[in-house]
C-alpha cells in the first residue's frame, strides 16, 4: 500500500466534519459563550467554499487567499469544535473531530501549505498510530508523517522546554514508535536519529521502553538487534562487558 493510496480529499474531510458537528450542535446548551458549534460550522463552510478551487485539476487559490492562513484556520476550527464536543460530554465525537486534523494537514502539506497549529495534528497522529498494527500500513503512515513534518513551521520544531505535551515531541516519539512497528530498518534508523538529535533528553527512556517492547512482542531478529544497538549506545544504565 502506497502512502498516496490514502490521499486525503478536502470535500470528504469537510463532509465528515459537518456530520460530526451535528451532534455537537444538538447537545450544546451553554448560552453565554463567545462561540458555539453553529458558529464554527458556518465558519468552516465559508472556509470550505474559499478553498474549493483546490479540488480537481485547478490547484490555484485566488491571489488574495493565503493557503497558510487557510490551513491554520481550518486546524483551529477543528480543534475548537473538538473542545466544544468534550464540553458537551461527547468524548468520542471530540476525538473523531480532532482525528480529522491528520488528513487535513496531509492535504495541506500536499498543497504547499505551512502547518503552524501542530497540537491537534500530533494528537491525531498518536491515536492513529495506536489503532494500527499492520507493518505495511504503518510504513505508509510513516511516509505521510514525513510529508507533514516537512510542512511544519520552523518555530514549531524548537524544543525550548521539558514539557512532555509539546506537540513536536509527541510527533517525533510516535513517529519513532511507528517506525519500530513497521519492521523497516531504514525508517527505524531515520526516526531514532531524529530522537537523538531533537530530543536528547528523551533518548535513554525511549530506547529503554523500545527494548521492553522487544521482550513483549514477536519482533524480527534484525529489528531486535537494531533496537538493542541504539539502547546500548544511549542508555544511561551501566552495562557489563
Amino acid at each position: 500500500m502506497s502512502a498516496h493510496s490514502l490521499a486525503p480529499e478536502l470535500g470528504l474531510i469537510m463532509e465528515k466534519f459537518f456530520s460530526l458537528s451535528e451532534s455537537v450542535v444538538e447537545h450544546w446548551e451553554e448560552a453565554s459563550t463567545e462561540t458555539n458549534p453553529e458558529m464554527i460550522v458556518k465558519a468552516a463552510q465559508q472556509l470550505h467554499d474559499m478553498m474549493a478551487s483546490l479540488s480537481g485539476d485547478d490547484m490555484n487559490l485566488p491571489q488574495e487567499v493565503d493557503i497558510n492562513q487557510c490551513c491554520d484556520y481550518g486546524l483551529h476550527l477543528f480543534d475548537e469544535q473538538s473542545d466544544l464536543a468534550s464540553r458537551c460530554g461527547l468524548d468520542s465525537v471530540a476525538q473523531e473531530i480532532e482525528d480529522l486534523c491528520f488528513p487535513f494537514s496531509l492535504w495541506a502539506a500536499r498543497n504547499n501549505a505551512e502547518i503552524n497549529h501542530l497540537r491537534p495534528v500530533a494528537n491525531a497522529i498518536a491515536r492513529k498510530a495506536n489503532s494500527l498494527s499492520d507493518p505495511g500500513i504503518l510504513s505508509s503512515l510513516f511516509t505521510q508523517i514525513n510529508e507533514i513534518m516537512e510542512a511544519i513551521d520552523e518555530n514549531q520544531r524548537q524544543i525550548e522546554s521539558q514539557d512532555p505535551a509539546l506537540p513536536w515531541r509527541i510527533l517525533l516519539l510516535n513517529r519513532a514508535i511507528i517506525a519500530t512497528r513497521s519492521f523497516q530498518p531504514v525508517l527505524i534508523e531515520t526516526a531514532y536519529m531524529d530522537i537523538v538529535t531533537f530530543l536528547p533528553q528523551d533518548a535513554s527512556g525511549f530506547f529503554s521502553s523500545a527494548m521492553e517492547q522487544m521482550d513483549l512482542t514477536g519482533y524480527p531478529k534484525n529489528i531486535r538487534e537494531i533496537v538493542e544497538n541504539w539502547f546500548q549506545r544511549y542508555s544511561t544504565r551501566p552495562t557489563l562487558h
